[in-house]
């Protein structure tokens, strides 16, 4: 059986949108899985798929049942010779066969050639001629595309910051060292993708954002400068600082037009669809009965009845267990190991543990309220639309697990004097701010050519030059070789040892690090601390050291009880007991084992 990621109780991401043609009825046993002897049930595991996906699949077949509707209403049929056609010439847009793409999708993104021609191309095409409408794409709207793709762009970087307070204290400091941009974002910004880069986002180009104003604002920057404190919808704080203007590929609107027609065709079809659902919607009648105790006791086995149609229990059943079943199913054994562990240990997670747990969660990630007290509501509403589950569900299925391995491994963390010095170095003490070209180990010729390259000339805008045409990593790439400063104990010693051998404009040799690559960095000077005593954020440092440290020890008690459990899944036909392959290992294959 596949080992599954430790703390994966989040709702599940599904592909499509919409469902089409006949489900075939899931056929299921009673019981679904075992898990050390416990059995997983299929009206338990049915009943987890609905309470999850049920609200979001029933809209699905809502829209499904109002399309199908229309289409009968105006004789529309969409053959499979046209399905076949589109996914043949979608295909044929990025270069692939028709089998080449259909594998490609399923292999990356999890779409099965079914559920891609019948999900999605099937409702474009339908969706298109209910609509009667032609798709006209203009030479503005190419050059639209194009330009968001392939135009000028602009480098930044960004510290997210969760209160105004706060955030104006932060751009004080900054403006007093603006130097140290990269390593306040690398400690304190709140956003998870950019803070291990020191802030730095993916270059922003002409067109791409949703909020014009934001972006000229942007590209006003100049190189070096630091903006205001930029409030967002959302109440999120953010400073941004200008990293460089980079100049557009030299590629040609011809060579990539068939692609942004494509992009611009999809994303005109969206807004067509939009229209045709909000005309169906307004001049349907739609009764939800699902989520409605009443009502499902006065309509039983009814989900919704649209236009006089009803849409029933069993066919939203159907659809979430043969989409979601095996991914639930999986996440249900997950948590019935730790409930195993907890019955074990005799620990009880009360109601009360919960609401803790989201005020604490509430400080740490959204603003307080104007009284100082935690903005639980703000907090649950951003969790909630982001996991697409009721209140109920998130604290069941996300917020119990967490705080079951929390208290199962409480006793197994220690934060060390030790560790608080190496805390200390590793945030607060010097840094080096280096441009990098990262190549990958076997390419030791390659690297050698660029470093003699780069000592031919030593500035940064040639080591920039050359980290963008050379460089196998993207984000050194795309970013002309900026990556965050380097500090002590950064997790690459090697690379650490080096980089702070150097001096400003120096380039070092060619590093070979424990991950496979070589590197070459070129030194573009230090950065001095701005905290030297230790006192004035112990308190931080060993909250900090705590969390991480109780994160490695929760994997670890995982991966032991995982590695223990005997685990019978029966959707998915996979079995194991390491009691039985360890009798068997040992010689004992004859010896009957109780379980």
């Amino acid at each position: 059986m596949t080992k599954r990621c430790l703390l994966t109780f989040a709702v599940l991401f599904f592909f499509a949108s919409l469902s089409f043609g006949q489900n075939a009825e899931v056929v299921m046993p009673k019981v679904v899985a075992e898990v050390n002897g416990d059995k997983i049930m299929e009206s338990d595991l049915a009943g987890e798929c609905l309470a999850i996906f049920g609200e979001n699949e029933l809209s699905d077949l809502v829209k499904k049942s109002l399309i199908q509707q229309e289409c009968a209403q105006k004789k529309i049929t969409v053959s499979q010779q046209e399905i076949n056609n589109e996914v043949a010439r979608m295909a044929g847009t990025f270069k692939f066969s028709t089998e080449e793409w259909l594998k490609l999708l399923e292999d990356e993104r999890g779409i099965t050639a079914e559920q891609y021609m019948q999900d999605i191309i099937y409702p474009l095409l339908a969706i298109g001629k209910i609509a009667g409408a032609q798709l006209t794409i203009s030479e503005e709207d190419i050059m639209r595309e194009f330009n968001a793709q392939y135009g000028p762009a602009v480098q930044v970087r960004q510290i997210v910051l969760r209160s105004q307070a706060e955030a104006d204290r932060v751009l004080a400091e900054l403006k007093a060292a603006p130097e140290s941009f990269a390593s306040v974002a690398k400690n304190i910004s709140a956003d998870p993708a950019s803070q291990p880069h020191g802030g730095l986002i993916r270059p922003i180009r002409t067109g791409a954002l949703k909020h014009p104003q934001l972006e000229n604002f942007l590209f006003a920057m100049k190189p070096g400068e630091i903006s205001q404190v930029i409030e967002n919808p959302k109440g999120i704080f953010i400073i941004f600082r200008c990293e460089q203007h980079l100049e557009p590929p030299n590629i040609d609107v011809a060579a990539v037009r068939e692609r942004l027609e494509l992009k611009i065709r999809d994303t005109k079809t969206r807004e067509i669809s939009e229209k045709v659902f909000a005309s169906l919607l307004e001049r349907s009648k739609i009764e939800v009965i699902f989520g409605d105790r009443n009502k499902m006791r006065m309509l039983p086995g009814v989900a919704a009845v649209v236009n006089g149609q009803n849409v029933s229990i069993k066919q939203l059943s159907d659809i979430c267990l043969k989409r979601y079943g095996s991914r639930v199913l999986n996440d249900m054994i997950n948590k019935l190991l730790i409930e195993q562990q907890c019955r074990k240990n005799n620990i009880v997670i009360t109601d009360a543990d919960i609401e803790a747990e989201i005020r604490e969660m509430a400080i740490k990630y959204v603003q307080l309220k104007p009284d100082g007290t935690p903005n639980t509501e703000l907090w649950m509403k951003m969790a909630l639309e982001q996991n697409r589950v009721s209140a109920e569900i998130y604290k069941r299925n996300n917020i119990w697990p967490v705080l079951a391995l929390k208290r199962l491994t409480r006793s197994m963390v220690n934060v060390t004097e030790d560790d608080l010095q190496r805390s200390f170095a590793s945030n607060y003490g010097k840094k080096i701010r280096c441009l990098a070209i990262v190549f990958n180990r076997s390419d030791h010729r390659r690297a050698l050519e660029v470093w003699q390259k780069a000592n031919q000339r030593k500035t940064p805008e040639h080591f920039g030059d050359l980290a963008e045409l050379y460089s196998v990593d993207a984000a050194t790439r795309t970013a002309r070789g900026v990556i965050p400063s380097i500090g002590q104990y950064c997790g690459m010693p090697v690379l650490e040892e080096e980089a702070f051998k150097l001096l400003p404009n120096e380039i070092s040799q060619i590093i070979q690090t424990d991950d496979e690559h070589l590197v070459i960095l070129f030194c573009l000077g230090y950065e001095e601390p701005t905290i030297t005593d230790i006192n004035d954020v112990k308190i931080d440092l060993a909250a900090d050291i705590f969390e991480k440290k109780q994160k490695l020890a929760i994997a670890s008690f995982y991966e032991d009880i995982f590695n223990k459990a005997a685990i019978d899944n029966y959707l998915t036909n996979e079995s194991r007991n390491p009691q039985v392959e360890k009798a068997i290992q040992a010689g004992g294959a004859g010896t009957e084992i109780q379980r």
